[in-house]
């Protein structure tokens, strides 16, 4: 089993009661922005150092939610400031990038760059990200599925020729190419049925179940094995990535009070208003959708922090009770 850090790296002070969609220049210092990041990387340094065996970062616009608008540019940086530690993406929006082959371009760059340690993740990306690039939330999942074909083929193909509904390119010879052969590791986030089959129809790409409840992992999991022995493809634990949101103190009653107030703020409040204040604005943007298909898989933005250490949403408590649910 490996272990990475996923980070979203949010904006470093608190705006309780400041937050909406948009939440507003006026919110924003850049100095605070610029320590923020700043302490990150002394994290991910701090990460190496104590073993662990790689850093996850994704993509997000328009929120202190997350200062990663772009984990290329960011694992760029931090890749000069590391030695050894895997740099996975989890990962770029490939429905917000007017064209995948720039994408394809500049990981095999970062691969080169760090000789192999980049893993390349690719995300549809929640529904308020399509607000900031004005997508179609119903271009979301065939954009995506397009995307990630075009760059397969560009890595892989000698020459990328592709004539889709999206994206169009004719005969292009992809410089550099990645340094991992044929390509680097490639992951995939998905949580509903349709998307997690799509991932089994691709042998040799990584599932990832992100932040859900322990029932709903073992329902999707499942329905990943199930799917990959339909489609004739071999499925082990090394196609499998599951992220979790862990607190450890040196007790049960330290850890879920040190736990609590961060834990309010970052989803009753960083996540959960901006997330909700955005949700009418997607329907005006997409009104053949409905309220229950853009609000969250899991209502994190008013559930106390009991009940999704219950759910297994959240691990809170000693580091031997944490690692115990982990392995179950």
């Amino acid at each position: 089993m490996q272990v990475f850090t996923f980070d979203f790296v949010p904006y470093g002070k608190d705006l309780t009661g400041r937050l909406k969609y948009p939440v507003g220049r006026e919110n924003y210092e850049s100095e605070v922005a610029a320590k923020t990041y700043e302490n990150h990387v002394e994290q991910f340094q701090l990460m190496e150092e104590v073993g662990f065996d790689g850093i996850c970062l994704n993509e997000h616009h328009g929120s202190p939610y997350s200062l990663d608008n772009s984990p290329n540019v960011f694992l760029a940086y931090v890749a000069a400031k590391t030695k050894r530690i895997k740099l996975a993406m989890a990962g770029n929006l490939l429905p917000l990038h007017g064209h995948p082959l720039r994408v394809a371009e500049e990981l095999a760059m970062l691969d080169n760059l760090t000789r192999g340690r980049l893993i390349a993740g690719f995300v549809r990306g929640i529904p308020r990200e399509y607000l900031a690039l004005n997508i179609p939330l119903r271009e979301g999942r065939p954009r995506f599925e397009e995307a990630l074909d075009v760059i397969l083929k560009a890595w892989t193909h000698d020459l990328l020729n592709h004539d889709g509904q999206f994206y169009h390119y004719k005969d292009v010879d992809m410089w550099p190419r990645p340094y991992q052969s044929p390509h680097p590791p490639v992951w995939v986030g998905a949580i509903g049925p349709e998307p997690t089959r799509n991932v089994a129809k691709r042998p040799g790409v990584t599932l990832c179940s992100t932040f859900q409840p322990t029932v709903a992992i073992k329902k999707q999991l499942q329905l990943f094995r199930d799917a990959c022995a339909e489609f004739g493809r071999p499925c082990s634990a090394n196609d499998i990535l599951i992220a979790r949101h862990v607190f450890v103190a040196e007790s049960q009653k330290e850890a879920e009070k040190l736990c609590k107030t961060h834990f309010e703020y970052y989803f009753h409040q960083l996540l959960g208003k901006v997330n909700n204040a955005a949700i009418q604005r997607i329907l005006d943007m997409n009104p053949e959708l409905t309220f229950d298909s853009v609000k969250t898989p899991y209502p994190y933005d008013v559930t106390p922090m009991e009940k999704m250490r219950d759910d297994g949403f959240v691990l809170v408590g000693m580091p031997d009770w944490v690692y115990q649910d982990l392995m179950a």
